[in-house]
């Protein structure tokens, strides 16, 4: 597109450079006029073939565009499909996450289950220490007993003992004595059978404690190998997110890469479209101008050699009086923020593009002058989708010797931003030098109320301007 723009705006410099500045309007001679004319007549033909042309270009230009917007459509269902992708992994993530904490509550809790088990296998192990003792020391009772009832004879002595006695009293006592011993033996030897019992069933529930623990620990160790495959599994699926993150990250860069490219074509193709428009337009009322120019000429011709004289006296007269072309400061304030700059960065796009005038600024109510006598070419809105960007806008023309050498040509001043409603003319009125024409304003692309001045040589066309503090009193 910036090839485009520049290949015309070439061959329009090339064509306001050979025809306007190499031809200045005279107003004293017809011959001359028809010559601006018949040149201004050829600069439009040209300008309506590089329309030509350059629709051509704009047509390649737009297929260019929806092959980029085919491209961000697709890059947009990849978008789509990466976030639905990179939901569902964060999902996956929240569900082994889960996972995790339940698996770290269990084994918090089996290590405390563990804890009172090992605790129980202690007291249950002292138990079984003191079962024994008394196990042993019975053992030992119940072995003496038997040697001493081996050695007497065992049943056979204590009957002897019964019936030895002396008298039935001494019968009684005899018996109920063998009696105790015979229970005292059997008391013994049920106990020591129960505690042999309780010793078999302690030892049972020591061996299954310690069987229990076994299976506490072996399901402990296998739950933090399954909690670190869990951890492991989620570093990886973490490190997956961030590589999803990432390639999203990059095509939503590509994608504003793509969209910021595809809006700076459109808005160049826009402010081309209107730049060919305006300047034919432009020229075809520059035209018209120079037409009524030549008709005046001619009926001045008519005039006697004293009128062509004194006329000749006046036209000077007025020159002085435009202070040897110099123009004037064209508002009521002197306040300049922003000078002539080809390499200016936007204060709106950040991008590089040349300021082809001046900005004179100041709050309130500020007059626009007139910069020199002249015809209004055109007046503008905002609204009315012509002079794209400048707003509220006035183009004037003026024939004036604006170098001081004598030689009038042809020189175009723009007033733009202007209030809107407050242009007080209209087009190809006449005016004249220091007329107020409007009043400050920011209508257009602008950061505050300003004056966007531009002076041009010949025709306006942006390879025309030329930097205004050069030419202002």
């Amino acid at each position: 597109m910036k090839k485009i723009l520049a290949y015309i705006f070439i061959s329009v410099f090339m064509v306001n450079m050979v025809v306007p500045l190499s031809q200045p309007v005279v107003a004293q001679s017809i011959d001359e006029l028809k010559q601006e004319l018949e040149a201004l007549e050829e600069e439009r033909q040209n300008i309506n073939s590089n329309a030509s042309d350059a629709e051509e270009q704009i047509e390649e230009n737009e297929a260019r565009q929806q092959e980029v917007k085919a491209k961000i459509a697709e890059l947009d269902e990849d978008l789509a499909v990466t976030a639905d992708q990179l939901e569902t992994k964060q999902n996956e993530i929240n569900v082994t996450e889960n996972d995790i904490t339940t698996i770290q509550s269990n084994i918090a809790t089996t290590e405390n289950e563990i804890t009172e088990t090992e605790a129980e296998i202690v007291l249950l192990n002292e138990e079984i220490e003191d079962l024994m003792e008394r196990i042993d020391e019975r053992q030992e009772l119940i072995s003496s007993r038997l040697r001493s009832m081996q050695r007497t004879g065992g049943n056979a002595s204590y009957l002897e003992l019964v019936f030895s006695a002396q008298s039935f009293s001494d019968f009684i006592s005899r018996l109920t004595a063998v009696s105790k011993i015979l229970d005292s033996d059997k008391n013994i030897m049920e106990i020591q059978k129960q505690d042999k019992l309780d010793l078999e069933e302690k030892r049972v529930e020591v061996e299954t404690k310690k069987a229990d623990l076994e299976t506490k620990r072996a399901e402990l160790t296998a739950a933090k190998e399954e909690l670190e495959s869990k951890k492991a599994n989620l570093v990886a699926q973490k490190q997956d997110l961030a590589r999803i993150q990432e390639q999203l990250n990059i095509q939503r860069a590509n994608q504003s890469d793509l969209m910021v490219q595809l809006e700076e074509e459109h808005a160049e193709l826009e402010e081309y479209k209107v730049t060919l428009a305006d300047q034919q337009e432009i020229k075809r009322k520059e035209a018209a101008a120079l037409q009524q120019a030549i008709k005046n000429a001619e009926a001045e011709a008519n005039k006697s050699e004293e009128q062509l004289g004194q006329e000749s006296g006046d036209s000077a007269s007025a020159g002085s009086g435009s202070s040897g072309g110099v123009l004037f400061w064209p508002a009521s304030t002197r306040r300049v923020t922003s000078s002539f700059n080809p390499n200016r960065v936007h204060p709106i796009t950040g991008v590089v593009r040349p300021h082809r005038g001046m900005d004179i600024a100041s709050p309130g109510t500020q007059q626009i002058y007139a910069a020199a006598d002249g015809v209004v070419v055109a007046t503008y809105t905002q609204y009315d989708g012509r002079m794209n960007g400048y707003g509220d806008a006035i183009l004037l023309t003026h024939y004036m010797d604006l170098n001081g050498d004598g030689t009038k040509e042809q020189v175009s001043t723009l007033y733009a931003h202007l209030r809107s409603g407050s242009t007080r003319v209209s087009s190809g009125q006449s005016v004249s030098r220091g007329d107020t024409i409007a009043l400050m304003g920011n209508t257009g692309v602008g950061t505050g109320q300003h004056l966007h001045f531009e002076v041009h040589f010949g025709g306006w066309a942006h390879a025309n301007a030329v930097n205004p503090a050069t030419y202002l009193y």
